[in-house]
């Protein structure tokens, strides 16, 4: 199937990420960096990535389509829906040895904060109240990673997961939220018939937030030229 590509994915984009937005009846997945507002265009970085995407619980694909600024998303997609996306890649990191990474991007989307089922090898999901999170890796709870929350405005907190994969935390403002994680797997593999020497997941989860107070102002949408 959508985060950190200092794994090898994208070289010049050593810290970005990519995310789900809801927008009317369907989702946009965004390349870059949430807390500087940074978002990659085609011609440019974007056209790096091949997301898939599809509502949680259910087999069937979205459609993703490329724009200039983003990846639109559109489908059946219920305004309770938990769109999850996934961008796979195997890279080749040359050195004295060269190796293969398998490379997993993947991001979420959700209305609210009741509990959720892991669907992304990777992935970030509600507890079952606001600000208690969960992170997994291949479907089973990922105890003492480090999970970081951005605000729109950029401000940051850092959060460890516990030993049943959870933490909690404050969302004090109105507005959008961004939680990230990664992790890295040495375990040698295959993918198809391309073997890989390693993985390397990120992912970010999505998150809206309608009480609270009023925020700081979001940074200035930054829009790199790369051709």
């Amino acid at each position: 199937m959508a985060t950190l590509v200092s794994f090898g994915l994208i070289g010049s984009a050593a810290a970005h990420t990519i995310w789900v937005e809801r927008e009317g009846d369907g989702a946009r997945i965004y390349f870059g960096e949430f807390d500087e507002n940074l978002r990659e265009a085609s011609p440019g970085l974007l056209d790096r990535l091949k997301p898939e995407a599809r509502v949680a619980g259910s087999d069937k694909a979205l459609k993703v389509d490329k724009t200039a600024g983003f990846f639109a998303v559109a489908g059946p997609v219920g305004k309770d829906d938990s769109i999850v996306a996934e961008n796979v890649a195997i890279t080749e990191r040359r050195g004295d040895k060269p190796t293969k990474v398998l490379t997993r991007l993947g991001a979420r989307s959700v209305a609210d904060f009741k509990e959720q089922a892991p669907v992304n090898t990777l992935d970030i999901v509600p507890a079952g109240k606001p600000g208690l999170f969960k992170v997994f890796y291949q479907g089973k709870a990922l105890a003492k990673a480090k999970a970081e929350l951005i605000a729109e405005s950029g401000w940051k907190r850092e959060f460890k997961t516990d030993e049943q994969g959870t933490f909690e935390a404050t969302l004090p403002w109105r507005g959008g939220y961004v939680i990230e994680v990664q992790h890295t797997d040495a375990t040698p593999s295959k993918r198809g018939e391309e073997a890989y020497d390693s993985v390397r997941c990120a992912s970010t989860l999505f998150v809206r937030v309608a009480d609270g107070q009023q925020g700081p102002p979001q940074p200035a949408l930054t829009t790199p030229k790369r051709y």
